[in-house]
């Protein structure tokens, strides 16, 4: 400070032995300005640009998962639908094939009674089923009641009367004659020896066990989902409203999207029911007429991506407020640039040398030496994208330290960080190729990166470190074989594998193998079966 002191009061006192020149002054204050007003219209351009990226980006993201979410929705949705209908198909095909074996309809029908109250106990989905005749009298119903009912005015029964199509047929929803709920019938025809109209055979699936499904689902305030039969015909809609079973929606946005994109989509689209606008996913079943859909609102989607941009805006304002604050700060203090301008050029440069060492440490460990993860992946997601290019394969080993938290409650921290770091030099040393990366991948878990080496010479690798952690003998009470091992596991993506494009897939792949062999036993080396 009094260094400092002393040079300011040097050049106050040679500034008083000089005679000022104004002109020359105000010729070296004007760039100075320009630079600085130009430098505060690059900020306020930078903090602008920032602010619109920002909450652009971030809307995107949010919509990137509402789709995830939607799409997420309908594909469980479409399961549990195809899994009810499967279920009916089949239970309906074995009842067929049962009265096509029998010959004679009306002559087994206390035998198809009895098997009727069987079939439904063990399903709860399942509320009835139920065989009827030429006529559409009751032959038999796993209820065993209602046997004098006639069920030849139902559209179902008039479909297969009228159309000898041998598979299941799927009506709207009806409200069952014996139990009064809201059913979806499910039918086939069955048919004499000659071809001829004998009677239908029908199961009925509770609406209220889609219902215990679609009620699970998170679909915000104004979100919706809904099944309906490919022609249009609405079956079940959350919010249930049972003025809407049955409503035609064939006009509506998503099966039009249906009938002009395919069978599965996500768009965003208007609601025919309530003029909503959703993000909505469909899927189309593979065997059945049948069409599921979830959406979630837009007003929800976006509620809290508008408070948080609201929340970016006022910090941009703020921001803003703050620059010009400084840079009148900096104006006033352009007078005195020169006096600082030494001690500004020696912090440069030692900021400059700071951010030189941070840049080689960047990519390095600060336990093992190892590369860290952030280089893992970086270097992971470069060697595939150039294995997809080229068609060469890329090996990945995971392992990690057997029992490493017994290990460090028995002989401590310090310890297990010297454990570390010897599993760490041993990986090194058997990971010969320099195009190979060893890394911590985090905690006791290290990974290899081996572009260009196949399953085999994955595995030798893997089996070489294996057996270097054990031959550094590092006791480990807790461990059945008394000293510190490690679990392996390798994983390889072959050319034309393409469902393997992604770093994420390939390190889970290889996870599942280093728990396989932690699973199968620890200390050793599982790999992925050679290919065919």
């Amino acid at each position: 400070m009094h260094a400092v002191k002393d040079a300011a009061d040097k050049e106050a006192a040679n500034t008083d032995a000089v005679p000022a020149q104004p002109e020359v002054l105000r010729q070296h204050k004007r760039p100075v300005t320009a630079l600085a007003s130009i430098a505060f219209f690059v900020m306020c351009s930078m903090l602008l640009s920032m602010t619109v990226w920002i909450v652009w980006s971030s809307r995107e993201v949010r919509l990137r998962e509402a789709k995830a979410t939607t799409e997420n929705m309908a594909r469980t949705l479409a399961a549990q639908a195809y899994m009810e209908l499967e279920i009916a198909d089949v239970m309906l095909d074995d009842i067929v094939e049962q009265i096509r074996h029998d010959g004679n309809m009306d002559a087994s029908g206390e035998r198809l009674q009895s098997r009727l109250e069987q079939l439904p106990r063990n399903i709860a989905e399942i509320t009835g089923v139920f065989i009827f005749d030429r006529q559409g009298e009751w032959l038999a119903s796993s209820s065993g009641a209602g046997r004098d009912g006639n069920n030849a005015d139902r559209d179902y029964f008039t479909y297969h009367k009228t159309h000898a199509q041998p598979g299941s047929h799927i009506g709207a929803p009806v409200l069952s004659k014996s139990s009064g709920q809201w059913v979806l019938p499910v039918s086939r025809r069955v048919a004499s020896a000659d071809g001829s109209f004998a009677g239908v055979v029908l199961v009925t699936l509770g609406l209220a066990s889609f219902e215990r499904i679609y009620d699970s689902l998170n679909l915000g305030k104004l979100g919706t989902a809904f099944f309906a039969l490919d022609d249009g015909t609405l079956i079940y809609r959350r919010p249930f409203q049972a003025e809407l079973i049955g409503m035609d929606i064939s006009s509506g946005a998503i099966l039009r999207a249906y009938r002009e994109t395919g069978p599965v989509g996500t768009a965003m689209m208007t609601a025919k029911v309530d003029e909503t606008e959703r993000l909505y996913s469909y899927r189309h079943l593979r065997r059945f007429p049948v069409i599921v859909a979830a959406g979630l609102s837009k007003e929800d989607i976006f509620a809290e991506w508008r408070w948080l941009s609201t929340q970016i805006v006022l910090a941009s304002l703020a921001a803003g407020a703050a620059l010009i604050y400084l840079f009148r700060k900096v104006m006033r203090q352009i007078a005195v640039r020169d006096r600082i301008e030494a001690s500004l050029r020696q912090a440069s440069t030692q900021l400059q040398r700071a951010n030189a060492d941070l840049a080689a440490r960047a990519s390095q460990d600060g336990l093992t030496g190892l590369a860290n993860r952030r280089c893992f992946d970086e270097t992971l997601a470069h060697e595939l994208n150039r294995a997809q290019r080229s068609g060469h394969v890329v090996s990945l080993i995971m392992l990690d330290v057997d029992f490493f938290k017994k290990f460090n409650d028995q002989y401590g921290h310090v310890a297990g960080d010297a454990c570390l770091q010897a599993v760490a030099g041993a990986v090194a040393r058997s990971v010969g190729r320099a195009e190979d990366l060893a890394a911590r991948y985090g905690g006791e878990e290290f990974a290899v990166i081996m572009p260009g080496t196949g399953a085999a010479g994955a595995r030798d690798v893997a089996e070489a470190i294996r057996a270097a952690v054990e031959a550094l003998q590092l006791p480990h009470a807790a461990s059945a074989n008394g000293v510190v091992t490690v679990s392996l596991g390798a994983a390889t993506l072959r050319p034309g594998q393409e469902r393997r494009t992604d770093s994420s897939e390939l390190i889970r792949e290889a996870d599942a193998l280093l728990y396989q062999s932690k699973n199968s036993g620890r200390n050793r080396v599982s790999t992925e079966a050679p290919a065919a």
